[in-house]
């Protein structure tokens, strides 16, 4: 029983199997399992919310978090303003605000747990991440190449709508997990990370077999959006990387750096989107050769349909211009507080013909996963002005303190942080085109607070201490770092 207390009460324990759930709950063949495995686990993550604020006062002593406690205070007014007729619409709405609490106050204050190794804790999920990628990865691979495509709950995977899906629901999942297990790897490399963690290294062959494997689907599966992703991550590490090499120079050695970071990621724009091209051709070819379609449980495909890996819908924008315009109209319906995250099925339906674009096709699944496919604008609708500025100020102040810690220290070339912060900027492009952010309980959206997370530890336990500041606030002292 003490055990069994002592593993509910676990912070830690809590985030690894939440992140591993989430990331099983994008492979189609484990939906039902994984899904009741999150009911369970959402909830476990409300209490350690609820009661290490109780206990531990734990929002209080995140950095920056008065602004995060603002968000959901105006959150919760936003509820207030809003509340729907429909019952379901309300719990949703709470379950978001819930989630939003978890992602602040679980994964991003994990630098509040004094005694935490947080590299070891960060090393279990990468190497889960680095093994299960691979092996799905080189199943869906094998099943490729003999020609199978299975449909199953409508669901297509192997190959959707002419898209590689491996055994994930949707090209686009498959292709952020396959550069967040990309960026894993990378981590796992770095030997502060590996020594400190205090576990052994993990094999190369299943480093170099998780890069090639991640890489090839991420080629195949032609999600632009992930790409970004990728593109960001490799640009910002090499810039970071010209930098880093020297940190004393005058303004001609700036521009200079600058120029060269600027070619780097003109290079690597132009030779991961040729070498894409290539692979989809390459792959279409060995497919055609290899063996006709097998279809299995009532998938009605020709055995003549021929696969490219290439984007059916042919517009750059994927009809995002479209739902971005729609959010503008529906910005005017509560400029300063939103309409709540579960709010925008139903104020949609009222508002547009055919309600929010590509929300239809889901039927009953639509008020939950309606969503704008930027994870800024989703914040600023469910949110409003108020939340969207409170939570960019939050936003801002971490990542300009990240920035300056990693540029100013010249001794992290062995650690993880620079992976961690080249991964947060791209994460940042990347959510202008996908569901991203927070209010979505996804993998795709908690890995980010994840990585902020451990971002933070580092923020917090290695730079050189300061004199403990305070200021007062209806009488009582707080830390000046809750600013």
């Amino acid at each position: 029983m003490k055990r069994f207390k002592a593993a509910v009460l676990d912070a830690s324990l809590f985030r690894r199997s939440y992140i591993i759930v989430l990331l099983l709950c994008n492979v189609t063949l484990l939906l039902i399992p994984a899904y009741i495995a999150l009911v369970v686990t959402f909830f476990w993550g409300a209490f350690l919310v609820i009661r290490n604020e109780i206990k531990k006062h734990t929002a209080l002593k995140t950095r920056y978090g008065m602004w995060l406690i603002l968000f959901l205070i105006g959150s919760v007014f936003t509820l207030v303003f809003h509340i729907s007729s429909q019952l379901m619409t309300n719990v949703y709405n709470v379950i978001m605000l819930l989630h939003a609490a978890i992602c602040f106050f679980i994964f991003y204050s994990v630098h509040t747990e004094k005694h935490l190794n947080f590299r070891r804790e960060f090393y279990s999920i990468c190497a889960f991440v680095v093994y299960s990628t691979t092996v799905l990865g080189i199943i869906g691979l094998a099943c490729l190449m003999a020609g199978i495509k299975v449909e199953i709950f409508h669901i297509g995977f192997i190959v959707f709508e002419n898209r590689f899906t491996g055994m994930y629901m949707n090209p686009n999942y498959l292709g952020y997990i396959s550069v967040f297990a990309i960026f894993c790897c990378h981590a796992l490399t770095k030997k502060d990370f590996i020594t400190i963690s205090g576990r052994e290294r993990v094999s190369r062959i299943w480093l170099g077999s998780c890069l090639a494997v991640n890489g090839v689907s991420l080629l195949l599966c032609d999600s632009n959006a992930s790409m970004v992703l990728m593109i960001g991550y490799a640009t910002v590490f090499c810039a970071y990387k010209i930098f880093c090499s020297d940190f004393q120079f005058d303004f001609k050695k700036l521009v200079k750096k600058i120029t060269a970071s600027l070619l780097a990621g003109v290079f690597i724009v132009a030779s991961l989107l040729f070498v894409r091209h290539i692979t989809q051709i390459g792959f279409a070819e060995i497919v055609r050769m290899t063996s006709t379609i097998s279809v299995l449980q009532d998938a009605d495909i020709s055995d003549e349909e021929v696969i490219t890996f290439e984007h059916e819908n042919k517009n750059v924008d994927s009809g995002r211009l479209t739902l971005w315009k729609q959010a503008a109209e529906m910005f005017t319906v509560s400029p300063v507080t939103g309409v709540a995250r579960g709010n925008i099925y139903e104020i949609g339906e009222k508002l547009f013909e055919h309600g929010v674009k590509f929300s239809g096709k889901y039927g009953v699944f639509a008020p939950y996963i309606t969503d704008f496919h930027n994870g800024y604008i989703m914040i600023i609708i469910s949110a409003g002005a108020l939340g969207f500025v409170l939570f960019l100020i939050f936003l801002i102040k971490f990542m300009w303190r990240m920035t300056r810690h990693v540029l100013r220290n010249n001794t992290l070339g062995e650690s993880m942080l620079p992976c961690m912060y080249a991964f947060l900027c791209a994460y940042l492009v990347f959510a202008m085109v996908e569901i991203t952010i927070l209010f979505n309980i996804t993998f795709m959206v908690v890995s980010f607070w994840l990585v902020m997370g451990y971002s933070s530890c580092f923020l917090t336990r290695f730079e050189p201490d300061h004199p403990i500041r305070t200021f007062t606030l209806f009488k009582k002292r707080f830390r000046r770092t809750l600013l």
